[in-house]
């Protein structure tokens, strides 16, 4: 049996077919009721003051056999929730994922030295995702050397990140959409175009990454 289509990190809520394998991302301030396989977490832009009802909500649900991960979660320079707020509630769902042994999806905007060092702070055991990553091979490698993996998405249509493609270890990436319109056939097809391997060859290692990071077989 074939591989499916792995979409690591997604907004749109489609259920799993046998060709593609999306794993929804679910904000918690908005809805944690879902009946397929998902990511459940406290995205740094919808952290509300009273933050206790969000993490009851998280610690209830976040055991739950089709939440696979905790995340998206983590820091964001551009929002303007309180950066203190953010810091706490960062290290609050990495306690959690440790403590449940689920892994973490990461959103991270101009804060990858922040988020470096908290997830040391707080001896991170769980496989760590830095979701939707589009920066630099030297970036990447820290983030890689740390034990961490890269989700790459849609901004890899753009042609500007062949060089990412072409050097970042298969053993350690996933593939996702965001929340773009984008099909995730599309951002498999063009990575095979620029690493110059066959589609097969690289749905078999997404395959193979994603059942290691989230024990969770899909076949």
């Amino acid at each position: 049996m074939s591989s499916p289509y792995i979409n690591i990190h997604t907004h749109c809520t489609l259920a799993p077919t046998a060709q593609i394998f999306p794993i929804p991302n679910v904000i918690i301030s908005k809805n944690y009721l879902f009946p397929h396989p998902c990511s459940l977490g406290i995205h740094p832009w919808y952290i509300e003051q009273n933050i206790t009802a969000q993490l009851d909500a998280l610690h209830q649900y976040g055991k739950k056999k089709q939440v696979l991960a905790i995340g998206e979660c983590g820091l964001d320079k551009l929002c303007d929730t309180d950066w203190a707020l953010q810091e706490v509630t960062f290290r609050k769902q990495i306690g959690y994922a440790n403590s449940i042994r689920k892994p973490l999806i990461i959103h991270c905007v101009r804060a990858y030295q922040e988020c470096l060092r908290i997830l040391q702070e707080e001896n991170v055991q769980v496989p760590v995702i830095f979701h939707g990553f589009e920066k630099k091979m030297e970036l990447a490698t820290q983030i890689l050397h740390s034990g961490y993996f890269l989700s790459l998405g849609a901004a890899l249509l753009s042609g500007n990140k062949d060089n990412l493609i072409q050097e970042v270890p298969l053993d350690k990436i996933l593939l996702e959409t965001d929340d773009k319109s984008v099909n995730i056939i599309d951002i498999y097809a063009y990575f095979c175009r620029v690493r110059k391997i066959e589609m097969q060859v690289l749905k078999e290692q997404l395959y193979q990454n994603f059942t290691h990071i989230f024990n969770y077989p899909i076949r």
